[in-house]
């Protein structure tokens, strides 16, 4: 009866053996594959968003103010390396009062009084950008960009038989370079970035025209204000003639969120 025992013990553990054996042969390696992100190729568009440091601030000043980057923004990929961009920044306001002015005088004629304000401004912002890396996790790279554009300014006040009209327009331009840094966010087609460069910014044409008309005839005369110019300090002065430009060069920081799609 032992030996019988024996016997089948040592079959059992036989067969757990060659079973053992099997599953340690026959095992089939796996292995799965975290992706990091998305990379943007060829034929890839991308809409971006972000927050960017104030271009010209001054250098000692420890205030840093946020703004936000231009309304429509889109990155084309030309090739998996090469990348076009555009921003685009469009305002408008107007404002208009209009009526008879009050007199306390008895049988006195009502004086009429219009006043028209209005203000556009439209900035291109075209550039390119050069990728380096072709890895997916981390995305360097440098470009360039053209800032261009134009303000208008216009405001008319007028009466029963005077009017005056004053008038800007501005032409904007200007040239940036800045590197940069991206990341793509998990299996996504987002990336999130950092950019940081140089940019300048010459705006021509920051004086006022303003045209008095009344019955002795027209009279134009031409003006600026402490808003373009601190330094100078221009305060009312009235010109016959006047040229006012002004430029800047400063430092750049943006923070960005892009979303790819084809």
């Amino acid at each position: 009866m032992k030996t019988r025992f024996t016997l089948l013990l040592l079959a059992l553990l036989g067969l757990g053996t060659v079973d053992s054996f099997a599953q340690l042969t026959t095992g089939k390696p796996s292995a799965k594959v975290i992706r990091t992100g998305n990379r943007a190729q060829a034929g890839d568009f991308g809409l971006y968003v972000g927050a960017t440091s104030n271009m010209f601030k001054d250098l000692f000043d420890s205030d840093v103010k946020i703004n936000c980057l231009p309304l429509i923004n889109l990155k084309y990929m030309v090739s998996d390396q090469f990348e076009t961009r555009l921003g685009i920044e469009l305002y408008k306001t107007s404002e208009r009062i209009k009526g008879d002015l009050h007199s306390f005088e008895e049988n006195a004629a009502p004086v009429f009084g219009d006043s028209k304000f209005a203000n556009s401004s439209a900035l291109f912002y075209p550039g390119i950008a050069y990728h380096f890396s072709k890895r997916n996790l981390l995305d360097v790279y440098v470009g360039a960009e053209l800032p261009i554009g134009w303000d208008s300014t216009r405001n008319i006040e007028e009466g029963d038989d005077w009017k005056q009209k004053t008038s800007k327009n501005s032409f904007v331009i200007g040239l940036g370079a800045f590197i940069g840094l991206q990341a793509y966010i998990a299996n996504l087609p987002l990336a999130i970035g950092v950019e940081y460069g140089i940019s300048s910014r010459f705006d021509t044409g920051l004086k006022y025209k303003s045209e008095m008309t009344d019955e002795d005839g027209t009279q134009t005369l031409y003006s600026t204000d402490i808003t373009s110019f601190p330094n100078l300090d221009p305060g009312d002065e009235q010109y016959d003639k006047l040229k006012a430009r002004k430029g800047e060069i400063g430092s750049q920081f943006r923070l960005t969120l892009t979303y790819y799609f084809k």
